[in-house]
């Protein structure tokens, strides 16, 4: 299956069939402005983000939203599922904050981070899930660790003089790639300090 969404506020997934792409077989409406990320659950759930500040778990084959995650003050620009446990998830948002969360637990996140000073644009699990690294357009990275609730390390570039628009790690989770609104991609080693 593929999901895309847009400006347009709706979640469409299309099923694929040997390389060829089927109409749309779920839109998935309950969102009240545009969608900025979604992410596959496991084949029978999603998670979007959106600029209404909510998340949204939906059940694909029911069509149906199945729990919202409001505590964000702002636009919800990201979501990453950890790769331990899918049920967890954390959130960037325009609110300059990142947010842990629990699909089992309705209700608040289980925790908040905070230090940038502006619109958090993405966010990626370290590969052991326990760490978040956040994209910030404040032109900085933060990697914040869920056993103790706080940023271990900031990640800054005199060289960065836009906002980082997308962060991942890399398979071992030693390099932390930033991509930039000027096209460019920077990469720290995790084990310096920042």
């Amino acid at each position: 299956m593929v999901a895309c969404g847009g400006l347009n506020n709706l979640c469409y997934i299309y099923r694929t069939d040997h390389g060829q792409v089927m109409r749309a077989m779920s839109e998935l409406a309950g969102h009240d402005a545009y969608l900025s990320c979604c992410r596959f659950v496991d084949e029978c759930s999603i998670l979007t983000t959106s600029g209404d500040s909510v998340s949204i778990l939906w059940d694909i084959e029911q069509d149906e939203s199945i729990m919202r995650f409001v505590d964000h003050t702002g636009d919800v620009m990201s979501v990453a599922l950890d790769p331990n446990s899918p049920r967890l998830f954390v959130t960037g948002s325009c609110d300059s904050t990142a947010k842990l969360w629990d699909s089992r637990v309705p209700g608040l996140p289980l925790m908040t981070f905070t230090g940038h000073d502006s619109d958090i644009n993405s966010v990626a699990f370290f590969p052991d899930g326990k760490t978040v690294g956040t994209g910030s357009d404040d032109s900085t990275c933060r990697i914040f660790d869920l056993r103790c609730s706080m940023s271990i390390n900031i990640f800054r570039s005199e060289k960065i003089v836009c906002g980082i628009t997308s962060v991942d790690f890399s398979r071992s989770g030693r390099i932390l790639f930033a991509g930039c609104g000027d096209f460019q991609t920077h990469c720290w080693d995790v084990t310096s300090i920042g």
